[in-house]
């Protein structure tokens, strides 16, 4: 019984205090911050070309790669 109560211990402890990369903070990897989601660009007429940039800063310790973009 005793050692049953042992393992069990064991397990319990690896379980609450072992490096579980899904319950920690520090997120590890590319992460994508873009201050500016939308821009209004108003009246276009028709045969116009209109361009914006939007910044994309990599705030992670990865690289970013943008693998695809649409217009929304």
């Amino acid at each position: 019984m005793v050692k049953y109560l042992s393992y069990v211990l064991l397990f319990f402890s690896l379980f609450l205090f072992g490096a579980n990369p899904v319950m920690s903070e520090d997120k590890q990897g590319p992460k994508a911050v873009i201050n500016e989601t939308e821009f209004n660009f108003k009246e276009v007429k028709q045969g116009e070309t209109v361009e914006h940039t939007f910044k994309v800063q990599n705030q992670g310790d990865m690289p970013l790669k943008i693998l695809n973009v649409r217009p929304g």
